[in-house]
């Protein structure tokens, strides 16, 4: 029982071996989708291994992810010290102009107020954040957010941040003028 890796994991002797496999690990801990999900990772992995193996590639190949994964873990750990809430924007509800077509009322939306002192790479890895998080919500968990706006792309608030810059903040982390 193996993987012809040299076909498409949909291939009939490929789905044979899959079907032995869930038969064989589904449990109530392991249901039948999480056993095929992980069995379809599995394949894909063996399947590209397979191909960096037969174009020689392979030591290049773990070179390169192992760059990447110290790289990561050191940004990481760079950017775990200014994971606090008193380097976060501070947020504000507003109406947007549009018009719900469901409902014909106003949107809401978040004015973000970003703080004058921080970084322009810390302003990019919180809205780096933003993003994963909101690529991770559900249809309807999205449905349900607010539209989060930048301060100055709806009309002009009274309201502008009062965040002090924080005692302990590393040097990197703000603007070099504060």
């Amino acid at each position: 029982m193996q993987w012809d890796t040299s076909s498409g994991f949909s291939s009939p002797e490929n789905m044979r071996v899959t079907s032995e496999i869930t038969t064989a690990c589904v449990n109530e801990k392991y249901p039948a989708p999480v056993v095929q999900k992980a069995t379809k990772k599995y394949f894909t992995t063996l399947k590209r291994r397979s191909r960096l193996q037969t174009n020689n590639k392979l030591p290049d190949a773990r070179k390169k992810q192992r760059r990447l994964q110290r790289k990561h873990h050191e940004q990481k750990e760079k950017f775990s010290a200014i994971l606090q809430i008193e380097y976060m924007s501070s947020e504000e509800s507003a109406e947007e102009s549009g018009e719900d077509e469901h409902m014909g009322e106003r949107l809401k939306v978040l004015l973000i107020h970003t703080l004058p002192w921080r970084n322009q790479s810390v302003n990019e890895m919180f809205q780096s954040l933003d993003r994963k998080t909101a690529r991770k919500r559900t249809p309807r968990a999205a449905e349900m957010c607010r539209k989060r706006v930048p301060w100055g792309a709806e009309p002009s608030s009274p309201y502008g941040t009062t965040a002090k810059l924080p005692p302990s903040c590393p040097a990197w982390a703000k603007v070099s003028d504060c």
